[in-house]
């Protein structure tokens, strides 16, 4: 199975460099969620759909160490989750460019993914790709930073929001979220 994921996956991180970040958002009625999945984090901890259940919204961000406006956004997102939590809203981070075409984890990026997560004060929690991922939800966009919430069960809620968000603009999109509930 993973032989056949291989194609996939470098097409996705091409995708991923090539496309950059577009201002945009997307509907993504058709993703299966989060629902069911197994990974790590980015400290080798394992993690599952679990992470969500003592939420009522979770904003996934979907990022990149390469990608300059995902870092860009980050502090925002930490701030977000600090000022959020309290009221039942997280903020989780699945990173895309960690592992290699095997989906073993490539230590020096792992690292990379590590001291970034510690800079930019985003020290939520932040996923690595799993073959359930892929299926589920990185399949249905083609640019990062990419975001959408999902409920306590992992359930997509919201759109894709596509493209680097200030403070402001997320806090619009929180509120609106919570707001949808």
């Amino acid at each position: 199975m993973k032989r056949k994921l291989v194609p996939f996956i470098i097409m996705m991180l091409s995708l991923f460099l090539i496309a950059g970040c577009a201002e945009k958002s997307e509907n993504i009625a058709d993703s299966a969620g989060l629902t069911s999945f197994e990974t790590q984090d980015i400290y080798g901890e394992v993690k599952d759909q679990d992470i969500f259940q003592d939420y009522s919204l979770t904003l996934v961000n979907v990022w990149g160490t390469f990608c300059g406006p995902c870092l860009k956004e980050m502090p925002y997102l930490g701030e977000l989750q600090k000022e959020y939590e309290p009221k039942g809203v997280n903020i989780a981070g699945i990173v895309v460019d960690v592992q290699n075409q095997d989906l073993e984890m490539i230590t020096e990026q792992q690292e990379l993914a590590k001291e970034i997560a510690t800079t930019t004060g985003a020290e939520y929690t932040h996923l690595i790709v799993s073959e359930e991922i892929i299926n589920s939800v990185l399949n249905q966009f083609d640019a990062i930073p990419a975001s959408f919430f999902v409920d306590s069960d992992g359930n997509i809620v919201s759109e894709f929001y596509i493209g680097a968000k200030s403070k402001e603009d997320w806090v619009e999109i929180i509120e609106e979220n919570i707001s949808n509930q």
